[in-house]
C-alpha cells in the first residue's frame, strides 16, 4: 500500500494557538482562515485581485504576496498533495478533497480523502521522536500554510520506505556486529567474562559473587539494585543445546529472579518458555556490546 504520487506537501497552522486542531482532526476537515479574501475570486483563481486585495489591506506588498500564496495552496492543492500538522506528540497528515467551503463564520474549509492519520500506510505511529529534525522544524514557520523543505524524507516516512541513510546506517552497523563476533571469539575466556560483566554493569546490574567455574565456563551472579533483583548469568565461550537444558534446570531449581545464558560459539535453539530466562547469543551480545560503548575496549583486547 502506498499514498502513490504526491505533486505537493505542506505543513498547516489549524488555527491561531492550534484552537481547530482537535475540531479537524475529529472530524477530518481542513480548516482556514484568511476570511477577509473574497471566496468566489479565490474559487475562480484570479490571483493578481487577491493579491491586489491583501496589498491594500496590509500595506505591504511582501507580506501580501506571502498570503496569496498561503491562500492559493489552501484552494488549489488537490489529492495528490499532502498537508501535515502535530498535534498530542505526533504527526497527522492528510489529503485534501472537493472544493473549498465557507463557513458560517466566512472562515475556510476542506474535506479529505480519508481523514487525518497519525500512522504510516503501514500502520507505524508517526512520534515526533521518531521523526527528523528537518521535518520538525517546520512547526517554527510563522504563517499559516508553507510548503515541506523535507518532502522526499515524508513521503518515504509515510509509505515507510527505508530512507538511504538509514540503510546505508544499518548495513554498517551489520557489518561491524559481524566483526566484533570474530573479536569476541579471540578473546581468552577470562577476558570474555569480563567483557559479559562490562555489559551487564552498563544497565544497573553489579556482580556479587561468582558461583562456580570451569575452563571456558563461569557462573556468576548479579543484582540489581533499584529492584533488588538477583540474577543467575552462565558464560560459556562455546554452548549447545544440552549445556542450556542443564543451566535452565539448575536456575528453576535455585532462588533467582532471572537467568542470563551467554556465549559466542555454538548453535543454542530458544526453547525456553520461561519469561524470566534470557538468551544472548553472539549476535545479540555483539549489539550489547555495541550499546554498552564497549567496541574500542574489545578491539584493544585483541590487538
Amino acid at each position: 500500500m502506498s499514498i502513490g504520487d504526491v505533486k505537493g506537501a505542506y505543513f498547516i497552522k489549524l488555527g491561531s494557538g492550534g484552537e481547530w486542531e482537535e475540531e479537524c482532526l475529529e472530524k477530518g476537515i481542513l480548516r482556514f482562515g484568511y476570511r477577509e479574501a473574497s471566496h468566489e475570486a479565490c474559487l475562480a483563481g484570479d490571483w493578481d485581485s487577491v493579491k491586489e486585495f491583501w496589498a491594500n489591506f496590509r500595506g505591504d506588498v511582501g507580506v501580501a504576496t506571502r498570503d496569496t500564496q498561503q491562500v492559493r495552496i489552501f484552494y488549489e492543492a488537490d489529492e495528490h498533495s499532502v498537508f501535515i500538522t502535530f498535534h498530542g506528540g505526533r504527526m497527522h497528515w492528510c489529503r485534501p478533497a472537493g472544493p473549498v467551503r465557507l463557513r458560517d463564520d466566512q472562515n475556510r474549509y476542506r474535506d479529505t480523502v480519508d481523514g487525518w492519520s497519525s500512522r504510516s500506510v503501514g500502520g507505524k505511529i508517526l512520534g515526533v521522536d521518531h521523526l527528523s529534525g528537518a521535518l520538525l522544524k517546520v512547526q517554527g514557520f510563522r504563517g499559516t500554510i508553507c510548503n515541506v523543505k523535507a518532502a522526499d524524507y515524508l513521503i518515504r516516512k509515510l509509505n515507510d520506505h527505508p530512507l538511504p541513510e538509514v540503510a546505508a546506517a544499518e548495513e554498517a552497523a551489520s557489518a561491524h556486529r559481524k566483526a566484533l563476533i570474530g573479536l569476541m571469539r579471540l578473546l581468552t575466556w577470562r577476558d570474555f567474562e569480563l567483557l559479559v560483566e562490562l555489559v551487564f554493569s552498563t544497565s544497573g546490574w553489579r556482580r556479587v559473587t561468582e558461583v562456580g567455574r570451569t575452563q571456558k565456563t563461569v557462573d556468576f551472579e548479579l543484582s540489581l539494585p533499584t529492584t533488588d533483583e538477583r540474577a543467575f548469568v552462565q558464560v560459556k565461550s562455546q554452548a549447545t543445546n544440552a549445556d542450556f537444558r542443564k543451566c535452565r534446570d539448575g536456575f528453576e531449581a535455585g532462588n533467582y529472579h532471572r537467568m542470563f545464558f551467554v556465549w559466542h560459539t555454538g548453535e543454542v535453539e530458544n526453547e525456553n518458555q520461561n519469561k524470566a530466562i534470557r538468551l544472548v547469543g553472539p549476535e545479540q551480545l555483539a549489539t550489547m556490546v555495541l550499546d554498552a560503548g564497549l567496541a574500542s575496549w574489545l578491539t584493544e583486547k585483541v590487538s
